[in-house]
């Protein structure tokens, strides 16, 4: 037996395609709540629309906005006539019901026709499709599902300081793990929003050797010695290639994991060693050798003056690497983890969480980038798809116009990741940060209360609202996103309540 939907009110006059008036029953005022599901059933049609409750608002005959009425100056005509006041709405159309399935609406709903409110799940007589329950519809509980094959085609997680986005970001994680194939890199900003919920699958970023390219571009950054770049770079493939021939020369073949260290008298360094060098597995090797900041400036000087480097040039690069990167070069000693591990135990544990709090800023970017390139690897060298989810907390640290390598990797990602299944789940404060190719192919979003009206604005151009205004978030608490866009399978923002996650594991 079908369950009775509790009426609400009825369709006014003036109802169009997309929205309807609502004069509100007096017994339901107390239930209506703006963003309630509702079905209009419309008996001269036979139609059924779904939609959202909006813009409820108050009124009183006696009171006008427009005119001056003698209630205003006699309080107790007001009090005598306290039933007098009503209650409308508006209810937001968003499709038709056809056979269970939802079609876009043609002809505007009869005024007089009847509101009903959807008050739980067994309510809508809707398919809505299978995926990922990340949550579900605050008043009715209905679950709208995220499908997985939009996993893909980018996902963005907007909300103000403690409006939940980690919560968010750990249920769509959970539900990726448990109901998918899909492997998820979280690279956690803080070190404390995904490293407790996984403690047995972090990785340090105080760790993770970075590839030579982008050694050399840290090096040259840190030095302020962008202009000369090449020069550095070549000196990164010369130290490797030196170090590794002067430390067999002078020890004979190296064990497995011994750490290959000469003497400064014995060490060499030269372009020509470059020649014919075996790169393979460059990262791996740049872990096991020592990493000396006197000798790197003896092989920049040398390679600076074997590439024809003025002399000026090359005195400036070897007082400049010596000032500002000896930190960086002395700290790549610790480092016994390329980016190609961690992908590796990516495809091998499912998850793994990158704690990024162990590094400043710039090193941070670096490694997002040297990790994501990774993956671009499998699909450059092998043609396969990784089907893997990049989680990047705290986003726009990364994702900016002036944030360097990162962005790079990242914007190759946002065009490129749909077609070869590497998907992006970008969490922030301030989409207005995020570049606008990025910003541009975010095709599924989770938003809550925004920082500021910029934020809203740039969301509203890249993404339909729905007629949602800054004042429809401002009232919204924690753990409450609005779900809207492509993987929302009703193609309309809705409201959502996410689940609980639990409490992390501790020790």
């Amino acid at each position: 037996m079908a369950k009775v939907l509790k009426p609400v009110g009825v369709i006014a006059s003036g109802s169009k395609s997309f929205y309807a008036p609502v004069l509100v029953y007096k017994d339901a005022e107390r239930v209506l709540r703006e963003e309630s599901l509702a079905v209009i059933r419309d008996r001269v049609t036979g139609k059924q629309y779904l939609g959202l409750i909006r813009w409820l608002s108050k009124i009183d005959p006696l009171l006008p906005a427009t005119q001056r009425s003698g209630v205003v100056d006699n309080p107790r005509l007001a009090e005598i006539a306290t039933n007098v006041p009503f209650e409308t709405s508006y209810v937001r159309i968003i499709g038709e019901i056809c056979g269970g399935k939802l079609e876009p609406t043609v002809d505007p709903p009869t005024p007089r026709s009847e509101v009903l409110l959807i008050e739980s799940p067994e309510d809508l007589a809707l398919d809505v499709g299978e995926g990922m329950t990340i949550g579900e519809h605050k008043y009715s509980g209905v679950k709208v599902p995220l499908n997985p094959k939009y996993l893909p085609y980018h996902i963005g997680v907007v909300g103000a300081t403690g409006a939940g986005k980690s919560r968010l970001v750990k249920a769509l994680i959970d539900e990726v793990l448990s109901k998918t194939d899909w492997k998820v890199i979280v690279f956690d900003h803080s070190g404390v929003d995904y490293t407790s919920y996984y403690p047995h699958n972090v990785v340090d970023a105080s760790l993770v050797m970075p590839d030579p390219v982008t050694l050399g571009e840290l090096i040259a950054e840190r030095s302020t010695l962008e202009r000369q770049e090449e020069y550095i770079l070549a000196t990164v493939y010369a130290y490797i290639a030196s170090f590794k021939r002067t430390s067999t020369t002078t020890h004979g073949p190296q064990k497995p994991d011994k750490v290959l260290t000469p003497s400064g008298t014995s060490f060499a360094c030269s372009m020509r060693f470059v020649e014919g060098f075996d790169f393979t597995n460059t990262e791996k090797l740049m872990t096991e050798i020592t990493w000396d900041l006197h000798l790197f400036r003896k092989c920049v000087e040398r390679v600076g003056k074997e590439l024809e480097a003025k002399d000026p040039t090359v005195a400036k690069m070897s007082l400049l690497i010596g000032t500002y990167s000896k930190e960086l070069i002395e700290s790549l000693n610790k480092k016994k983890l390329t980016a190609r591990e961690v992908v590796d135990r990516v495809l091998k544990e499912r998850i793994v969480v990158v704690d990024l709090s162990s590094v400043e800023m710039v090193v941070r970017r670096y490694i997002v980038k040297s990790v994501i390139d990774e993956l671009w690897r499998i699909v450059d060298e092998r043609r396969e798809k990784p089907r893997t989810l990049v989680v990047i907390d705290e986003a726009h640290n990364y994702a900016c116009m002036g944030c360097g390598a990162s962005l790079r990797s990242i914007e190759r990602t946002a065009r490129e990741g749909r077609k070869w299944e590497i998907g992006l789940v970008l969490a922030s404060q301030r989409i207005i940060d995020f570049s606008t190719d990025i910003r541009n192919n975010i095709n599924t979003f989770y938003f809550s209360r925004l920082q500021t009206p910029g934020d809203f604005e740039n969301l509203r151009g890249v993404l339909d609202l729905g007629g949602l205004g800054p004042e429809s978030l401002s009232v919204l608490g924690v753990r409450e996103f609005f779900f809207a866009g492509l993987g929302n399978p009703l193609r309309f923002p809705i409201l959502m309540r996410v689940k609980e996650v639990g409490e992390p594991t501790m020790g």
